[in-house]
């Protein structure tokens, strides 16, 4: 069903295009189109190419239409709107040259230059089209004015983006990596002490969501730099500093002023190398989350010249796994989003019914990192609704992106759904985009989580948790993820789950033993002390300038760490 309400442009664009050819259908068909039309030109207003197949069958069944009752100007206006569809993403690659997307950035632009963005040319062609049905659907007195008027406006709105897109091809012939300059030159004025660097796939916006907000609280200027269009409208809504969309490696290279000294990652995209490449800088890995899943040790994290780590765990993980990183690199940071989590249990009512949180990860990209519990997350959920239990329940993000494990999240949402009226159960909106990671943990007794950050961040609230072993690792478990030694383990299958409710809500006999795993995988920082200890980390990058060494320990065979000489930044 998601799938489909993603498409729906598409279908009701076929819908229109099969109406068309009926004669009798024909207002119908108009009224499919125009909604088409103009929802495509609303949601894509910034974007050439967004919707472009929507649109394109939209005019495509006016076009029918017209050409079978000999309105050949209506027929030439909808044969010149399909045209420019078809070359859309030409267009607005040759527009973007001189027009960089931005947020929050003080950018100063002549008038034409603001008339010639793709997103004023996207408003402007898609207004001309959507005016196509409606020409097409006036009385047959008035259809030869209202004809000539659509080819008149929609042969003007595309002479306007053919004027721009020329302009910027001769441009293009003229300069080597022609840019837009008045972004550079916006960029130059706000001498960012560091950037941020941000790209991936579709979805990935919670990746950057949880550091921007911590980043703004440092009060330095810094820059935002995405290089995906489809992460642009999440991370500009999560923070107030600049954001430029760099696509491309030329691009990229001249938004990086003098002033910059550092530059700070969340993932490892594959674009990071692009920025990785300028050796004068400082790189910074931070990941999206503290967890023991392959990703937090990859030897990916070698590429970096400092790696943000929670605590003494994240260091050890990489050498338990032999990525060979000197200590050097790591800087202890702690975990600055878990200042707003409440340490020790929850104070409820007595007449008030215990709280799990369950939140499973999804499923990763390969079978060989899926450590998602929701195939078995509903013996998981019936054995907490036995004992009187609220569950709330929290998908990762990424769910959605297996049709298998979102239908599992579908059949528990439903279990809940029907057990509403007994207890006050959360799921949805509700227990995931309304509220954050901490205040699900607040709102919680206990937790069953499995391999994932959500584990490490559930940790520092000091409350019992249980953990998943889908994979069935057993003796392995620990071994491999010792976060676990904290908290109760799940059988494969979930068979424990009774054993394990027991566990979480009556007895907690690992208590003294999470506290110490606590400390071991977060540090003890205070929750008030959380911030500053990572805005210190932040602002000792870029405090000087950068002097990069190469130690004795890395070059000779046989050296001893003693002779290592520590990176200056």
């Amino acid at each position: 069903m998601s799938r489909l309400w993603r498409q729906r442009y598409e279908v009701l664009a076929i819908a229109a295009v099969a109406a068309s050819a009926v004669p009798d259908l024909r207002l119908v068909a108009y009224a499919l189109a125009f909604v088409v039309l103009a929802l495509v030109t609303w949601s894509y207003r910034a974007d050439l190419v967004g919707g472009r197949t929507a649109s394109l069958l939209a005019v495509l069944a006016v076009l029918v239409a017209a050409e079978s009752d000999g309105r050949w100007s209506l027929t030439a206006a909808c044969l010149a709107a399909a045209a420019f569809f078809a070359v859309a993403g030409f267009a607005q690659a040759a527009l973007e040259t001189s027009f960089l997307e931005t947020a929050n950035l003080d950018v100063q632009r002549s008038t034409r230059g603001r008339a010639a963005s793709p997103a004023v040319v996207s408003v402007i062609v898609g207004t001309a089209t959507s005016l196509l049905p409606l020409a097409a659907a006036v009385p047959e007195a008035l259809a030869p004015a209202a004809d000539a008027a659509a080819l008149a406006l929609v042969a003007a709105g595309l002479a306007w983006t053919a004027a721009g897109v020329i302009a910027n091809l001769i441009r293009r012939s003229r300069e080597s990596h022609p840019i837009d300059r008045a972004v550079v030159a916006a960029v130059e004025k706000l001498q960012p002490k560091y950037v941020v660097h941000f790209g991936g796939a579709k979805l990935s916006e919670y990746q950057i969501e949880m550091w921007l907000p911590y980043f703004d609280r440092i009060g330095d200027p810094y820059l935002v730099l995405v290089r995906d269009a489809h992460l642009m409208p999440g991370t500009v809504a999560c923070t107030s500093a600049p954001v430029v969309l760099a696509p491309g490696q030329s691009v990229l290279d001249k938004l990086l002023p003098e002033s910059v000294r550092a530059c700070f990652y969340s993932n490892h995209a594959q674009k990071n190398t692009a920025l990785i490449r300028h050796g004068e800088l400082l790189h910074i890995q931070l990941m999206h989350g503290d967890s023991d899943k392959a990703i937090s040790r990859s030897a990916l994290s070698l590429m970096y010249d400092r790696v943000f780590v929670a605590g003494q765990a994240g260091v050890d993980r990489y050498h338990r796994h032999g990525v060979d990183i000197p200590d050097r690199k790591f800087r202890l940071v702690g975990r600055p989003q878990l200042h707003g989590i409440r340490v020790g249990e929850r104070e409820r009512a007595a007449d008030e019914a215990p709280v799990l949180l369950y939140a499973p990860t999804w499923t990763g990209f390969t079978e060989d990192v899926n450590y998602s519990s929701l195939n078995e997350g509903k013996a998981i959920v019936e054995a907490a609704l036995a004992r009187g239990v609220a569950v709330h329940f929290r998908t990762h993000p990424y769910t959605s992106t297996n049709a298998a494990y979102q239908a599992f999240a579908e059949e528990i949402r439903a279990i809940l759904a029907a057990d509403a009226g007994r207890l006050p159960h959360r799921w949805g909106a509700a227990a995931e985009s309304q509220v954050s990671l901490a205040d699900c943990i607040n709102a919680a007794d206990a937790a069953v989580c499995d391999i994932s950050g959500a584990a490490s961040d559930w940790l520092y609230s000091g409350k019992p948790f249980a953990m998943t072993d889908p994979r069935g690792l057993r003796g392995e478990y620990l071994e491999e993820f010792p976060v676990a030694a904290g908290a109760y383990l799940l059988e494969p299958g979930a068979g424990n789950a009774e054993a394990v409710m027991a566990e979480l809500f009556d007895t907690d006999s690992k208590a003294v033993q999470r506290a110490a795993t606590r400390e071991y995988y977060l540090g003890d920082h205070a929750p008030e002390d959380l911030f500053e200890v990572f805005a210190e980390a932040v602002r000792e990058t870029y405090a000087a300038p950068v002097r990069k060494t190469v130690t004795a320990a890395e070059t000779s065979v046989g050296a001893t760490p003693e002779t290592a000489v520590e990176t200056a930044a």
